[in-house]
């Protein structure tokens, strides 16, 4: 990592601390937790990996022995447009206070530790690949007033030199946490679209989200860069759930 970036960081988070009791309506104890992902090797644990050597080769979840397929990929697979998926580590109580506090407390400042985790486990598992970020619903940016998985692809782009494409748009207002498994699948109900004349002209890219559920929207948005004409697709999320 380009050590003028690291630099760069370290000031933007500098300038937080200075402003945070000015510009935030957190508690005292938010803030000492803001502070600690900020400023801990794992974020307070957030993205700590986890200790098993294995992952299903497809989903990126982890396994208990070396199989190489979860469950679930051979019960009902999900990607056939999706090469494979990883992530850095599983959703649970610690994930989903981070997710909140970026999301829903609008500390947008989380991008930064969001974004330097994803550019480690990209430099891990791919090489010279442009990033594409999933948009979210128009819905939730206007809720948010911004959009957190394109912060976090805005900081690869600037900070960390990456590639980033912009070809996808979200058509569909339905929040994907209330479907099922087969709601989140489905096929005939398009939730995304490629923007007007988008051509990939990348061999293979890198979809980036914040989680992963079923796999469901990294296979549709999969689908849809290759129709537009990149040759493999693979994904790249924080979480998986």
């Amino acid at each position: 990592m380009n050590s003028f970036y690291i630099v760069l960081m370290r000031f933007v988070k500098f300038l937080f601390l200075v402003f945070m009791d000015f510009l935030s309506d957190s508690s005292d104890e938010e803030k000492e937790n803001l502070k600690g992902i900020l400023f801990t090797p794992d974020g307070n644990g957030i993205f700590e990996r986890l200790k098993s050597p294995y992952i299903c080769f497809r989903c990126g979840r982890a396994l208990s022995d070396d199989f190489g397929f979860c469950t679930d990929c051979l019960s009902r697979p999900v990607f056939f447009s999706l090469i494979y998926a990883r992530h850095i580590t599983v959703y649970g109580k610690k994930q989903r206070q981070f997710i909140t506090q970026w999301k829903f407390k609008r500390n947008r400042i989380l991008a930064i530790p969001a974004a330097e985790k994803i550019f480690r486990a990209y430099k891990e598992n791919f090489s010279e690949l442009a990033v594409v970020p999933v948009p979210p619903r128009k819905e939730r940016i206007a809720s948010a007033g911004f959009d957190c998985v394109n912060d976090m692809a805005f900081i690869l782009k600037w900070c960390f030199r990456l590639k980033v494409l912009s070809p996808l748009i979200r058509i569909d207002s339905e929040e994907q946490k209330y479907k099922s498994f087969a709601g989140r699948t489905d096929k005939n109900r398009k939730r995304y679209a490629l923007k007007k004349n988008s051509k990939i002209k990348q061999q293979a890219v890198v979809l980036i989200d914040d989680i992963m559920t079923t796999g469901g929207t990294l296979e549709e948005c999969a689908a849809l860069l290759k129709s537009a004409g990149a040759k493999e697709v693979y994904a790249l999320t924080l979480f998986y759930a």
